[in-house]
């Protein structure tokens, strides 16, 4: 996994969040995590095809998504609905929009899925055989995990 390959997921990650969280993002713990993962809460999965395959995954506590959803939605947020579901696939759609934008500026052709979501507190998924690199965003409101394991097609 190269990092021009995932720089553009964690930056569009950042451009994004911060729109709606205004008091500053820090970039934590980066690690590489195997081919499970472990979902907080709230889980968001899309897949990546052409130049560049695999996955990008964000996830969050439930107690975030509540918050982040009310920010976005600008009324409180008790409990995750359909509304809720439906504003994270929306978050999560800006932010995979986003970083295919910034690979297609490096000169990669990418398509993706429109965003799975899932909602589990002891959720273990496999979805790659590949190994994830896990970014930990930390924020005022809770941690956003981002996950990508890809790969190029065109090496």
């Amino acid at each position: 996994m190269r990092l021009d390959y995932i720089r553009p997921f964690t930056d569009a990650s950042n451009e994004i969040l911060q729109n709606y969280i205004k008091d500053g993002i820090k970039i934590g713990d980066i690690t590489l995590k195997g081919d499970f993962v472990n979902a907080s809460g709230i889980i968001a999965i899309v897949a990546l095809s052409k130049d560049i395959v695999g996955h990008f995954i964000i996830d969050m506590e439930l107690e975030t998504a509540k918050k982040i959803v009310s920010i976005m939605n600008d009324r409180e947020i008790k409990d995750i609905d359909k509304l809720s579901l439906s504003t994270i696939q929306e978050l999560v759609n800006l932010i995979a929009g986003l970083s295919v934008t910034k690979l297609e500026t490096d000169g990669y052709d990418v398509d993706i899925s429109p965003p799975v979501i899932m909602k589990s507190k002891n959720l273990e998924v496999s979805i790659s055989d590949s190994e994830f690199l896990h970014i930990k965003l930390d924020t005022s409101i809770g941690d956003f995990n981002i996950l990508v394991a890809v790969e190029s097609e065109k090496e």
